[in-house]
């Protein structure tokens, strides 16, 4: 583990010096702000950065084929999530960019006023040690904290150089606040700041205030363009898998999620429905037929099957399925999608169903749906529909030889029933699932990949690249 874990790390900081390098060559100069130290050796979440351009970065990796930018999400700063593959897993790298140094509309420090000071460090540049000093002090104020390691940090910016770092303390403090900073610095001693920090991030926030009258104009129009933009356009991605029991959901989902998670801020799977249990105040009210237990069958083959038969209950009349199905509708669009799901959509989530509504169309027995499958068909066409649809396949003795719960007859007819249905679909693709793990789930992953970096360029309306995603 720790083996794969320093492979890993070395593949992240080798993507990040083909970054830096290939926006210094395009003359969109960069500074590494903070948290560089390890750097190429451990890159850690992001790496914060002033850069003189940042609108030209997604443009300029593309052109120079050094990554692909696969979600673009503005915050305080702009984060720019990139990929490549190494090999057939995907390598991520997370730019959390800026053009000057500011805080909720507030700004402190010009981007050319770091960029115009940096200095060289191993194959990227980073501030001048009293503006890394004052920046990052400026930051620990705004977040309320400064632990023992930061404090250690701030310290040692302010003794490579006392009177530069002062000269930045009397900018952005009153006198008095100021040189009680100052003495801190110098002696290693945060205590009387942490105990004042309440005052001091006030006293920085009034100067700044008085210095720039608009900045609440310019924070909420900020943030109330953003927050439309992610509900007009959700950053997350909603993706179905398909298939019969035993064509590897479940694991190739818990591979996909575990690969592709430095990519997204939340992940969740589920299963079936956005809600497992949207009425759970009415469970005690309803009538259940009786539990169907564990049956010990042999098939034709002789080999034990094990398991709940999903068809052992019939299905139930016009009326109930009929009700069902307003219900499902309720859940999949009214408490599923805009209750649960669009909110972590908006919130750059994954996230992963293990069957979706196209199940009903393909084994209605499975839920005990004895209705009219026009109707059924119909009230899919109302349903949020995932972003994307995989059909996870594996010819029908393949299948039967992972679970025997169903007759291999009717895995080879619900086999045939998904790939009809999924060919239909303008976001579906069929994967086969017979083949080694690692290759079935590089081809999910490609296609999500490919989905978001096209997805990402006709939003910032660049031209997405063809062909292979760019490999190390």
């Amino acid at each position: 583990m720790m083996e794969e874990q320093q492979v890993a790390d070395a593949s992240k900081g080798a993507f990040l010096r083909d970054v830096t390098v290939a926006l210094e060559q395009a003359g969109n100069r960069l500074c590494v702000l903070r948290g560089y130290a390890r750097y190429p050796e451990y890159v850690g979440d992001d790496v914060d950065a002033i850069c003189a351009d940042p609108a030209a970065i997604p443009r300029v990796l593309l052109e120079q084929k050094v990554a692909t930018v696969i979600q673009v999400l503005e915050h305080e700063t702009t984060f720019y999530y990139l990929y490549r593959l190494e090999g057939d897993k995907p390598v991520f790298l997370t730019l959390d960019v800026a053009k000057n140094y500011g805080y909720r509309g507030r700004v402190f420090l010009e981007g050319e006023e770091f960029l115009n000071n940096c200095k060289d460090f191993k194959f990227f540049k980073v501030p001048a040690p009293e503006l890394e000093f004052v920046s990052y002090l400026i930051r620990k104020m705004m977040q309320g904290s400064v632990d023992g390691a930061q404090a250690e940090r701030l310290s040692s910016l302010f003794r490579e150089d006392p009177d530069g770092a002062r000269h930045q303390l009397d900018r952005f403090f009153p006198q008095t606040e100021a040189a009680l900073i100052a003495e801190a610095a110098r002696d290693g001693d945060w205590g009387p700041v942490r105990g004042d920090i309440g005052r001091l991030r006030r006293a920085v926030l009034d100067q700044a205030d008085r210095s720039q009258r608009l900045w609440p104009v310019r924070h909420w129009a900020s943030v109330l363009r953003k927050r439309a933009d992610r509900l007009l356009r959700p950053p997350g991605l909603m993706v179905a898998f398909l298939g019969t029991d035993g064509s590897g959901k479940s694991t190739v989902m818990a591979e996909v999620e575990r690969d592709l998670s430095p990519a997204f801020w939340g992940r969740k799977q589920y299963h079936k429905r956005p809600l497992s249990s949207p009425f759970r105040w009415t469970k005690r009210y309803r009538i259940r037929p009786p539990r169907v237990k564990r049956v010990e069958t042999a098939g034709p083959d002789k080999r034990p099957a094990s398991g709940f038969n999903p068809h052992a209950l019939p299905s139930r009349g016009a009326v109930y399925s009929s009700a069902k199905l307003a219900f499902w509708w309720i859940d999949f669009t009214v408490l599923g999608y805009l209750i649960e799901i669009l909110p972590r959509l908006t919130r750059l989530s994954l996230l992963l169903f293990d069957r979706y509504y196209q199940d009903l169309l393909v084994d209605p027995r499975r839920y005990h749906y004895g209705g009219s499958m026009r109707l059924a068909r119909l009230v899919g066409r109302f349903v949020p529909q995932p972003h994307l649809v995989f059909l996870l396949d594996a010819p029908p003795e393949v299948l039967r030889a992972r679970k025997q719960e169903l007759p291999v007859e009717e895995v080879a007819r619900q086999r045939e029933a998904y790939k009809k249905l999924v060919r239909c679909l303008p976001n579906g693709h069929v994967v086969d699932t017979s083949k080694p793990l690692h290759e079935a789930v590089a081809v999910v992953e490609e296609v999500i990949l490919d989905y978001m970096a096209r997805r990402t360029a006709r939003r910032l309306g660049i031209r997405p690249s063809a062909g292979e995603a760019p490999t190390s």
